[in-house]
C-alpha cells in the first residue's frame, strides 16, 4: 500500500480582525453591482448556484451600457453564489447579509474580478490565504518526519511531531475565535481542518484508517449553512482522491465512502454537494467506483437537477472504458490494408487492446512480452488488437514486421489524436486494456509479468 498522500488543508496562524455579521432583520434586500469592462454585446450577467455537478443559473442582471450590471435579491443567511458571463467564467462570492456589494473586473476574465465593498468577502479571502499557509507548513513538517524516519533520527521525528501538535492547536484556537467573531467563516475553517494523526490518532487505528474516518471530525453535517458551501464539495473531493490512490482494495474504499455519506443527512443539499465531490474525486483517479456514485446522483436528483443528471449520464457513457467489469466501448478503424475493423469483431476471445507506436521506445521494449503471451495463449482463445498512434504508415508497418507482431492491427494515422485512444483515455503509451470473451473490461495496463499472471489465471498453464 502506498503511503498516505500529503495534500491536506492545514495552516499557520496569521492574525487579522474578522468582520461581524450585520444584525439579523436589519437587511431585507441585497444589491450586487458589477462594474466591468470588455463586455461589448454581453447583454446580461448571471448569478449561479452549484449543485455538485453544474452551475445552475438562478438570476440575471441586464445592462444598458455594457459596463454596469446589477442584481437584487432578498437577504438571507450568508451563502455562496457565483457570478459571471457563463459557467466557465465566474467569480465565487458570499452574499446574503451585506446590503450593497460591489464588484469590479472584466468580462474577459471574470474569475479575476475583485470586490471593492464587502468586508465579509475580504475576510473570506484572508482566511483562504491563511489556510494555504497552513497547508505549506503542514507539508514541510510531514517531509521532515519522513526524512527523519528514514534516517532513524528519533529526536528529529519527535521535534517535527511536536510542531505539528502546535499547528493543530493554532487551528483549533482560530476556530474558537472565529465562532465568536464570524461563525460562518469558522465553519469554513472546520471543514478545512484535519488534526494530525501523529498527535490525535489512537492505537486502534492505522494512519489511513484515521484519515478515512476522522478527516471531517470537526464538521457538523446537519448545519444548514453547509447546504451551499463549496468546501463540502472540495473537502469530499480531496478526501476521496486520497482514499482512491493509497492502494486500498476497492471494497474497502467503498466502505469508507459509504460510511462518510452515512453521516450526512440524505435529504439535505449538503448530501448533494458531498456526492458531487466524491464523483469528481473518483473520476480524476479513474476509479471504477465513480460509476456507482454517478448513477446514485443521477437517479436521486433526476427531477430536481435534470441538467446535472443528464451530464452524469453522458459522463458514464464516456467513462465506460475505465470501468472494470463494464462493456468496452466499440470503435471502428482501418487495418493496414485500409479495411474497416470493429473492436466488437473480436468477441468470443480474450482480447488485449494494445495502444502503441513505432516511435515509442517503451512500447517496442514491451512488444517481446506481448509476443510471448500471444504465442503461449493464442490457441487457447487469446488475441491482440494493436492500435497504433503512428502518423507514418511505412514506419508503422515496418515496426510490425520487425517486431514480429502477427496479430491484427488498426490505426487512423492521427498520432495522439487517435480516436480510439481518446475514447479510452490514453495519455501515455504503451497502454493496454484486457477484455473478456463478452467484450467486458477485465483490467487496464497489465504489462510484462502482470499480463502473464492474469492470462495464467484465465487460461491456466
Amino acid at each position: 500500500m502506498k503511503s498516505l498522500a500529503i495534500f491536506l488543508f492545514t495552516a499557520a496562524f496569521i492574525s487579522f480582525s474578522f468582520v461581524n455579521f450585520p444584525e439579523k432583520g436589519k437587511v431585507e434586500e441585497i444589491t450586487l453591482t458589477c462594474k466591468v469592462d470588455a463586455c461589448e454585446k454581453i447583454n446580461q450577467l448571471y448569478l449561479y448556484e452549484f449543485n455538485g455537478v453544474v452551475f445552475k443559473k438562478i438570476n440575471t442582471a441586464p445592462t444598458e451600457d455594457w459596463a454596469t450590471y446589477q442584481f437584487k435579491m432578498p437577504a438571507t443567511e450568508p451563502r455562496f453564489y457565483y457570478v459571471g458571463v457563463d459557467g466557465n467564467n465566474i467569480k465565487p462570492i458570499i452574499l446574503g447579509t451585506e446590503k450593497d456589494v460591489q464588484l469590479k473586473g472584466s468580462c474577459a476574465r471574470f474569475q479575476s474580478a475583485f470586490l471593492t465593498k464587502s468586508d465579509l468577502n475580504n475576510e473570506y479571502q484572508a482566511l483562504k490565504n491563511t489556510m494555504n499557509g497552513f497547508k505549506g507548513e503542514f507539508g514541510q513538517l510531514m517531509q521532515q518526519i519522513q526524512a527523519a524516519s528514514k534516517a532513524n533520527n528519533v529526536e528529529a521525528v519527535n521535534q517535527a511531531i511536536a510542531k505539528l501538535g502546535k499547528l493543530d492547536q493554532k487551528r483549533l484556537d482560530m476556530i474558537a475565535s472565529l465562532k465568536k467573531a464570524n461563525p460562518y467563516l469558522a465553519k469554513v475553517l472546520e471543514l478545512n481542518t484535519y488534526l494530525s494523526y501523529q498527535n490525535h490518532g489512537t492505537g486502534d487505528l492505522s494512519e489511513i484508517e484515521y484519515f478515512a474516518t476522522k478527516y471531517f471530525q470537526l464538521a457538523n453535517w446537519s448545519d444548514p449553512d453547509y447546504h451551499y458551501m463549496p468546501w463540502v464539495y472540495e473537502g469530499l473531493k480531496g478526501w476521496v482522491q486520497t482514499i482512491a490512490r493509497v492502494g486500498l482494495p476497492v471494497d474497502k474504499q467503498q466502505n469508507y465512502i459509504d460510511g462518510q455519506l452515512g453521516q450526512i443527512p440524505a435529504d439535505s443539499r449538503t448530501y448533494m454537494l458531498a456526492l458531487g465531490g466524491i464523483i469528481s474525486g473518483l473520476q480524476q483517479q479513474k476509479s471504477p467506483l465513480m460509476s456507482l456514485y454517478a448513477k446514485q446522483y443521477a437517479e436521486k436528483y433526476k427531477d430536481s437537477e435534470p441538467e446535472a443528471a443528464a451530464r452524469l449520464e453522458r459522463l458514464l457513457k464516456m467513462s465506460a472504458s475505465f470501468i472494470v467489469g463494464g462493456e468496452a466501448p466499440d470503435f471502428t478503424m482501418n487495418t493496414p490494408e485500409d479495411v474497416p475493423m470493429k473492436l466488437s469483431d473480436h468477441r468470443g476471445k480474450v482480447l488485449l487492446i494494445d495502444f502503441w507506436a513505432s516511435w515509442c521506445g517503451p512500447c517496442r521494449r514491451e512488444n517481446p512480452n506481448v509476443v510471448a503471451a500471444y504465442k503461449k495463449y493464442h490457441e487457447k482463445g487469446f488475441d491482440v488488437l494493436g492500435v497504433s498512434l503512428d502518423r507514418n504508415k511505412d514506419r508503422w508497418l515496418g515496426a510490425i514486421k520487425k517486431d514480429g507482431l502477427t496479430w491484427n492491427h488498426v490505426s487512423d494515422l492521427k498520432g495522439w489524436k487517435n480516436e480510439a485512444a481518446k475514447l479510452y483515455g490514453v495519455t501515455s503509451i504503451p497502454a493496454m486494456v484486457l477484455l473478456d470473451r463478452e467484450g467486458k473490461i477485465i483490467a487496464r495496463n497489465l504489462r510484462g509479468p502482470a499480463l502473464e499472471a492474469k492470462l495464467k489465471q484465465i487460461f491456466g498453464e
